[in-house]
């Protein structure tokens, strides 16, 4: 049997676009002066070049100021959570990491690495958005709380071109991975006034945000919503922050728009905020993290490349992928109970469908079921909770990825999880996500 994975969220080698992208890498090498400076030190805050174009193409897409000196080239979005927390965070004085849940399975152990531990909590995604009630509460609980001790010494160099925030609040606003779900306007507002009011540092993943088409199922690009860190551009300064680092950050990748082997993102952010994470150690003393990886990006860019192989390629691509998988949801384990989680408002981008399953069904043993008997990689619900905070429960659910299989599979695919769901015996699962959090009044803080 040929095995078939719904696990790997990254591009399908046929998407590539390896002609173009070796075109624009040629460009770079054969020009003298071009490779010299791709393949020495390059400045740590990344090719003004390429923050430029960076800075347009973000001006253009979301209809909002960017400039150059806002943006902070990265290593691709895991190195730049990386950069961020050495940075702008420490063990010992950020009271807690605060994950919208379902999050992104891979983020905790970024977390744990980076001392943080112990200090890992959920807040559940809602229907409508995010239980921000819940977050308020907890964050001001901890607050009251923290308000009778003594703070604890930084572990970190004291400079005025940093700060150590006291909360960093992580999530996937757009098109979350894995829920596909998307942040609505009002509680994206309601957001950024919780981390200006507590200290908090947003860190948005918006790695989906240039893969969205039509609910038809046809490349398209509906007018999405303003980023979190541009909502906070439009507000009055605060004078609890006189350095103007704001609360805000956009977490950007060419991984899902080129492929993930280029290793080069962007942080978008305040002035202040890009001018420290370029002063990071690693940076100073080895320059722009992908120096030659920005260097092609930027060429990429340049010429236009990019926008056509977005345009022209993957969203055609991702929407007959969704709509291929989605329709073979419906058909083949809509009557066995099982359900897509849609977005309040039937936006649609991305890599991935979430499931809800029927309440006698445990995604654990599905997702082991799968791999035993029908060669099908899936990931379970409980891959996307916090790690050491049972708030959530997603042991009902499991996330399907459509991007990287050949299109031919993903409807076998489907049948196969099908077959596996029909032999799973009944258990006691709850049929629907719990929030404990919201049933506690103690709060797990």
């Amino acid at each position: 049997m040929q095995p078939i994975n719904f696990v790997w969220g990254k591009p399908a080698p046929s998407l590539l676009p390896v002609a173009d992208l070796s075109v624009s890498i040629q460009e770079v090498l054969t020009d003298s002066a071009a490779a010299t400076d791709a393949l020495e030190y390059g400045d740590p805050a990344g090719p003004i070049a390429l923050r430029h174009q960076v800075a347009t193409s973000l001006s253009t897409f979301y209809r909002t100021p960017n400039a150059a000196d806002e943006i902070c080239i990265t290593g691709g979005s895991s190195q730049g959570l990386v950069t961020v927390l050495q940075v702008l965070a420490d063990p010992l004085r950020t009271k807690r990491v605060w994950l919208v849940v379902p999050c992104f399975h891979l983020v905790c152990r970024v977390l744990e690495d980076a001392g943080f531990t112990d200090k890992l909590r959920a807040v559940p995604e809602t229907q409508t958005g995010i239980d921000l009630d819940y977050l308020g509460r907890a964050m001001l609980k901890l607050e009251l709380e923290d308000n009778q001790e003594h703070p604890q010494p930084a572990t970190k160099p004291t400079d005025p071109a940093r700060k150590i925030y006291t909360h960093l609040i992580y999530l996937v606003p757009t098109f979350s991975n894995p829920s596909g779900r998307t942040v609505p306007l009002s509680h994206r507002r309601d957001l950024v006034a919780l981390a200006r009011r507590f200290d908090a540092l947003i860190i948005s993943d918006d790695i989906y945000d240039y893969l969205s088409y039509s609910a038809e199922g046809t490349a398209d690009t509906p007018s999405l919503l303003p980023r979190l860190v541009d909502i906070e551009r439009t507000l009055p300064a605060l004078s609890t922050d006189p350095y103007a680092f704001g609360h805000t950050l956009s977490n950007g990748s060419f991984s899902k728009l080129i492929g993930p082997g280029v290793r080069t993102g962007w942080i978008s952010t305040s002035r202040s905020l890009a001018r420290a994470l370029s002063g990071a150690g690693a940076s100073i003393a080895g320059g722009c993290p992908s120096q030659l990886g920005a260097a092609a990006v930027a060429q990429f860019l340049a010429t236009g490349r990019l926008n056509s192989h977005v345009s022209s390629t993957l969203l055609p691509a991702y929407a007959h992928r969704r709509q291929l998988m989605a329709t073979a949801v419906h058909e083949t384990l809509g009557p066995l109970g099982v359900q897509i989680v849609e977005d309040t408002d039937s936006r649609m981008g991305g890599y991935f469908l979430w499931l809800k399953l029927p309440g006698h069904v445990d995604g654990r043993i599905v997702a082991k079921a799968c791999a035993e008997q029908e060669a099908l990689s899936i990931l379970p619900g409980e891959a996307f909770e916090v790690v050491g905070d049972a708030t959530v429960d997603l042991s009902s659910y499991l996330r399907l990825c459509f991007s990287w299989e050949d299109e031919k599979n993903l409807v076998e695919g489907v049948r196969r999880l099908a077959r596996v769901i029909c032999g799973v015996p009944e258990n006691s699962g709850d049929s629907e996500m719990q929030s404990t959090a919201a049933m506690d009044p103690s709060l797990k803080i």
